[in-house]
């Protein structure tokens, strides 16, 4: 095989690759879409409110690191907003060093005034990331 043909053909198994890797995103955010829409809420692929500082205080992980928020469903009632996310963070140290993903809430109030400590709830580990997100449903319909 010549370099060419080489070249063409690892090109052509790069592009398979990014059209599947976009597929299977786009399907995951018509998921979330269409849980957002049961519960009455939002969503945005993207943490657009920068969430991850509040976050990150009070994350029940101790020695999280690099936690990063994507994937939120959001939705506000009359004393709170509320967040439901996918936050993927590091945990571990030195050689046991891993990726996580998992589904979390976090609300905070309304009344700007309000300094009470908010912190985020992860949902169980042992669950697929689309079950994490339903078991942190809301209780009630948003506005």
């Amino acid at each position: 095989m010549s370099p060419l043909q080489l070249l063409g053909v690892v090109t052509a198994i790069t592009a398979l690759a990014a059209i599947a890797q976009r597929m299977a995103r786009r399907r995951w955010e018509n998921q979330l879409r269409t849980l957002a829409q049961q519960w009455h809420m939002n969503y945005s692929p993207r943490d657009q409110w920068r969430l991850t500082a509040k976050v990150a205080r009070g994350f029940p992980v101790p020695g999280a690191a690099h936690i990063r928020l994507a994937d939120v469903i959001y939705g506000s009632d009359e004393q709170a907003y509320h967040y439901i996310f996918a936050a993927a963070f590091t945990t571990g140290v030195v050689l046991g060093k891993r990726r996580v993903i998992r589904a979390g809430s976090f609300s905070e109030s309304r009344n700007r005034e309000s300094t009470g400590e908010q912190s985020a709830i992860l949902a169980p580990a042992e669950l697929p990331l689309l079950e994490q997100y339903r078991r942190l449903a809301p209780k009630t319909e948003y506005l």
